[in-house]
């Protein structure tokens, strides 16, 4: 019996004002997004930012923000200064419709283990380029349930 690499098959939703081009398109712009943030090279990492983002992207999560692609490939250094060899990776497929995405990303630490996860939702040129990229940790805040009983 012969072995053979495991092969990635990613499952993409695509709604109105896409197509199932344009969600691949999207998965491999994502792809590339995550290599630019594993490369510790600053010059490396800006071009591959601009193969990837349009001039003036926008780019924000929950500790900083940055407009253009040299202020975003530094918060990006800033960011992974504390964990080196942590890699991002897109975990999900990509959801589309009227040049808006979402996919699900872990950070991975250099072992393989999953040590943060979240959601990307980006806007996206018609080239496709991306022009806004907005990162959350983590799941949602879940609701929080109390009951209790009222006096008979």
């Amino acid at each position: 019996m012969s072995t053979q690499p495991a092969a990635r098959h990613d499952a993409h939703s695509v709604g109105a004002g896409s197509d199932a081009a344009t969600a691949e398109r999207l998965a491999a712009l994502a792809d590339r997004l995550y290599a630019a943030w594993a490369q510790p090279a600053v010059s490396r990492r800006d071009e591959l930012l601009a193969d990837c983002c349009v001039p003036a992207v926008t780019y924000a999560n929950p500790l900083g923000e940055a407009a253009g692609i040299l202020e975003f490939a530094d918060l990006i250094g800033e960011f992974l200064a504390p964990y080196p060899g942590h890699r991002p990776v897109r975990t999900s497929g990509v959801d589309v419709h009227h040049r808006r995405a979402r996919w699900e990303w872990g950070l991975r630490n250099s072992i393989g283990q999953l040590v943060l996860a979240g959601l990307d939702v980006v806007t996206f040129t018609e080239r496709p380029r991306l022009e806004t990229i907005t990162t959350f940790f983590g799941p949602p805040p879940r609701p929080v349930y109390t009951f209790g009983a009222a006096p008979i």
